[in-house]
């Protein structure tokens, strides 16, 4: 088992607008499985975030 590592909020931010981008274009371009793969990921910091006090 990997532990994971632990992002800062800046990170996950980041990580949400630039993956919030890739998942645009990658619907603009057709490829809905990817997109969809994407906001999986966005979703998941999401998460993260929310977790943080």
């Amino acid at each position: 088992m990997r532990l994971r590592e632990r992002h800062s909020i800046s990170e996950i931010r980041t990580a949400i607008r630039e993956l919030t981008r890739r998942a645009e274009l990658a619907r603009k371009e057709g490829r809905f499985d990817d997109a969809e793969e994407i906001e999986q990921r966005v979703q998941a910091y999401r998460e993260e975030l929310a977790a943080r006090p």
